[in-house]
C-alpha cells in the first residue's frame, strides 16, 4: 500500500499548473474545470530533512540492491514490504525476507517481527482487528506454509493469525497488487484469475474477519490489456463512505464495457457493479508503446473529494497524460470525464502518490515538476524536484517543499502519510542535494514536526479600503491613495502615508494575499513584500525556478521561468488579481483576461496560460474580486463590476463608481 488509508493515517488540516489543463487535448482553455474550494487554510508540511535513526534496507550504496514497494501503519508500527534480504539498524545487520516492521515511536526496527516470505511483497493493509497486517504480493509461502499471494500476519510477531476464524484463501493466476477495506468488505486486486478455487478476474472481495470469498461482491471482471502484457488491476481506491471504488491497471474492459486503464465501480449493499455513469478517454492513448500500461499509483483524498493518479509513459506533451500527476474529482461523472488538473514532469515517471489534508505528494524519478513542454529538458515553468514533490491540491502547482532524492534510481515506489509525517520507500539511499546528502537506505521519514506551516492565502473582501498605486491618468510616483468602498458607495480619495521605501509608479499590477503584496514590474520580474496598510517590508524577487543548492550540485536539472515573465517586459501588464489558486491578469495589446495557476506559498506559476475571457478586456487596469463580483477599472477610469463565478466573468458589467480609479495597481486591504 502506498496511499493514505482511513484506517492507517489521520489527515492533517484539510484544504479543499504546472502546465495544468484538462483532456482530451489537455490544453483547451474552455475545458479547464475549477476546483471548488475556499482559500487555502493553514496546513502542515513535512520537514525537509529526513529523520535520523530509521533502519537501512539493503544498505549497499554501490547499487540498488533492494526495493520498497508498499507501506502501511497498524497500531504503533510501520510495515514496509518489497524486495530485500537484509536490514541494518545501527551497526547490526539482520536477515529478513521482504517484510519488516518499524516502531512508529522511535523509528527503529522491530526485531520481534520476523516473518518468512519467499517472494516480493507488493501490497500491505491493516487487518480488521487492528492487530494484524494483510500482505499481498508474488510470494507462494509464508513461514514455510503454502500461502500463495495473500496472508494475514500478527503485527507483533509476523506469525500467521491463529484466532480460529481467519482462513487465508488461495490466490492463483498472478500476484496481488493491492488490498483495500471498503463497505465492510476486504477487496484484493492484481493479476490473479482464481481465489479459493473460484474464478475471479483481477478483483475479489473477502470477509475481513474470516477471509471467506464473497459470492455477491468483488465480481466485476477486468479483462483485456491496454498495450500487451498481462491483465491486472494495479491499484484500487475507495471513497471514505465506501460507495465508490476507482481502479487502475492494465485492462481494456471492466464489467464487459470498455474502460482503458481506469474505471469506477459502484459498491452497493447487495452487489458491486461498473459505474456506467463514469468513463474517461484520458488514458486511452498509448504513450510510449514499450509500456503495457502506464498508470502506476493512485490515492484517495482524506475527505473523499478527489483521487490522484500517477503515471509513466514518456514526454509526449500536453496532448496526453504521460509522465504526470492528475486529480480526478469524485463528484464528476459523464461519458468523458476529465481531470481537474494535470502536472507533467516533462519526461520522467511518477511511481507513487499520497494525499494528506494539505498536499498531494508524488514520488518516482522525475527531475522536474510543472514541466508540460519539457522533453527530458526543463521547459518554461519547470522547477527542480528530484524524485519527490508536494503539490497544491487545488491546482497541482508545486509547494516549496523539496528534499529530493539523488541518485533518483528507478523511483520512489511507495509513499505513506500518517498523522505524524510522510514515509518514503524507494530503491535508493540518499535524500537532499549531494553536497548535503543524508543516507537513508530505501526508507526515509519526514516528520510534520519541524515542517513548514502553509500560510493562508486569503484576500480582503468588501466593505473595506481599496488602494490605488500611483493614481490618476498621469502617473504620480511614490503615491498611494485609498478609498473606502462597500461595493456601491465610494469614499473620498485619501493619500496614504506608508513607511518603507517603495516607488508605487514602478508596479504593473498588484494583488494583496494574506498581508503580502505581489506586483509585477516593467523589468520582466515578479516581486513581493509585506504590507499592513501603514508599512511595506523589504522587496523580494520572486524566482522559485532557481534553487541554489540543487542548481550547484545538479546544474543539468535547473528550472526555467515561465513565459509569463517575458510578457512583463516593458510594462505590458495592466492589472492582476488572485482568486482560489489562480492569478488573473490583463496586458496591453490584448482584449483577453488571462490566468495561470498560482500557489503563493511557493510563488510558482503554472506553465500554461489560460483564457478566462477572450474579448472585452482591452485597456482594463486594476482588478480585484469580492463577494462573487469582479471589480475592474475601465479605460476612462470608472470602476466596473461583473459577476464572477466558476473562475470566469459572466453577464453585463455595470458602473459602480464614476470616480477616477486609474493607477498602476488596485487591491483591497
Amino acid at each position: 500500500m502506498s496511499r493514505l488509508r482511513r484506517s492507517t493515517a489521520v489527515a492533517v488540516t484539510a484544504v479543499t499548473g504546472v502546465g495544468l489543463v484538462a483532456a482530451p487535448q489537455f490544453a483547451g482553455d474552455r475545458e479547464v474545470p475549477v476546483v471548488a474550494s475556499a482559500a487555502q487554510t493553514a496546513g502542515k508540511m513535512p520537514a525537509e530533512t529526513p529523520y535520523g535513526g530509521t533502519p537501512n534496507i539493503e544498505p549497499n550504496q554501490g547499487g540498488w540492491a533492494g526495493i520498497v514497494y508498499a507501506m502501511t501503519k497498524v497500531g504503533d508500527k510501520i510495515f514496509v514490504g518489497g524486495k530485500f534480504k537484509s536490514v541494518k539498524q545501527g551497526s547490526t545487520t539482520y536477515p529478513v525476507t521482504n517484510l519488516i516492521a518499524i516502531n512508529a515511536s522511535n523509528k527503529h526496527l522491530d526485531t520481534a517481527f520476523k516473518p518468512q516470505l519467499d517472494g516480493d511483497v507488493l501490497a500491505l493493509a491493516p487487518g480488521a482487528d487492528g492487530k494484524s497486517v494483510l500482505v499481498g504480493g508474488k510470494f507462494n509461502t509464508v513461514n514455510g506454509k503454502a500461502r500463495p499471494k495473500l496472508a494475514r500476519l500478527e503485527a507483533g510477531t509476523g506469525k500467521e493469525v491463529a484466532n480460529g476464524t481467519w482462513k487465508t484463501p488461495g490466490v492463483k493466476g498472478g500476484a496481488v497488487y493491492d488490498i483495500e477495506q471498503a463497505h465492510g468488505r476486504l477487496y484484493i486486486a492484481g493479476e490473479f484469475t482464481t481465489v479459493a478455487g473460484v474464478k475471479r478476474n483481477r478483483l475479489a472481495a473477502l470477509s475481513p474477519t474470516t477471509g471467506g470469498l464473497s459470492t455477491k461482491f468483488g465480481m466485476v471482471p477486468f479483462a483485456g490489456v491496454h498495450n500487451g502484457g498481462t491483465s491486472r488491476v494495479r491499484r484500487i481506491a475507495a471513497t471514505p463512505d465506501g460507495t465508490k471504488m476507482y481502479a487502475i491497471g492494465n485492462f481494456r474492459t471492466a464489467g464487459g464495457e470498455e474502460r482503458r486503464q481506469f474505471a469506477r465501480l459502484d459498491l452497493g449493499d447487495s452487489s458491486d457493479a461498473l459505474d456506467t455513469t463514469w468513463k474517461t478517454s484520458g488514458f486511452a492513448t498509448s504513450c510510449n508503446t514499450v509500456f503495457d500500461s502506464y498508470l502506476r499509483d493512485m490515492a484517495m483524498s482524506p475527505d473523499g473529494k478527489f483521487v490522484v493518479v500517477g503515471a509513466t509513459g514518456g514526454p509526449y506533451g500536453t496532448a496526453q497524460l504521460c509522465d504526470s500527476v492528475t486529480r480526478w474529482d469524485t463528484a464528476s461523472s459523464g461519458s468523458n470525464v476529465q481531470p481537474a488538473w494535470v502536472n507533467w514532469t516533462g519526461g520522467d515517471t511518477i511511481d507513487s502518490v499520497a494525499v494528506s489534508g494539505a498536499a498531494v505528494f508524488a514520488g518516482g524519478h522525475p527531475r522536474w515538476s510543472n514541466n508540460p513542454s519539457g522533453r527530458d529538458t526543463a521547459g518554461p515553468g519547470a522547477v527542480t524536484r528530484p524524485g519527490l514533490a508536494a503539490l497544491d491540491p487545488r491546482n497541482g502547482v508545486p509547494f516549496s517543499w523539496n528534499p529530493g532524492r539523488d541518485p533518483r534510481g528507478d523511483g520512489a515506489w511507495s509513499l505513506l502519510v500518517t498523522s505524524e509525517g510522510l514515509w518514503v520507500g524507494s530503491d535508493t539511499n540518499y535524500f537532499l542535494p549531494p553536497s548535503s546528502h543524508k543516507f537513508r537506505g530505501k526508507v526515509g521519514y519526514f516528520p510534520f514536526e519541524g515542517g513548514k506551516t502553509l500560510p493562508e492565502d486569503t484576500t480582503a473582501q468588501l466593505p473595506g479600503k481599496v488602494y490605488i498605486a500611483a493614481p490618476g491618468s498621469l502617473v504620480q510616483p511614490n503615491k498611494l491613495v485609498s478609498r473606502t468602498f462597500d461595493g456601491t458607495t465610494a469614499g473620498t480619495a485619501t493619500t496614504e502615508s506608508v513607511a518603507g521605501a517603495m516607488d508605487w509608479s514602478d508596479v504593473r499590477g498588484t494583488m494583496l494575499i494574506n498581508g503580502v503584496l505581489w506586483y509585477a514590474k516593467a523589468d520582466g520580474k515578479l516581486y513581493k513584500r509585506a504590507f499592513n496598510g501603514t508599512t511595506v517590508g523589504a522587496e523580494q524577487l520572486v524566482n522559485p525556478y532557481e534553487n541554489p543548492a540543487w542548481d550547484a550540485d545538479e546544474p543539468k536539472w535547473k528550472g526555467r521561468a515561465p513565459e509569463f515573465y517575458s510578457s512583463l517586459q516593458g510594462g505590458r501588464t495592466l492589472g492582476m488579481f488572485y482568486d482560489n489558486g489562480r492569478m488573473y491578469y490583463t496586458r496591453s495589446g490584448s482584449s483577453a483576461l488571462y490566468y495561470r495557476y498560482f500557489t503563493p506559498e511557493s510563488g510558482i506559476l503554472g506553465a500554461i496560460e489560460h483564457t478566462a475571457a477572450s474579448s472585452g478586456w482591452s485597456n482594463v487596469g486594476g482588478m480585484f474580486v469580492s463577494g462573487g463580483k469582479l471589480y475592474y477599472v475601465a479605460g476612462d477610469g470608472k470602476l466596473m463590476a461583473v459577476k464572477f463565478a466558476d473562475g470566469a466573468p459572466s453577464g453585463s458589467p455595470t458602473v459602480v463608481s464614476s470616480d477616477d480609479w486609474r493607477g498602476r495597481g488596485l487591491f483591497v486591504g
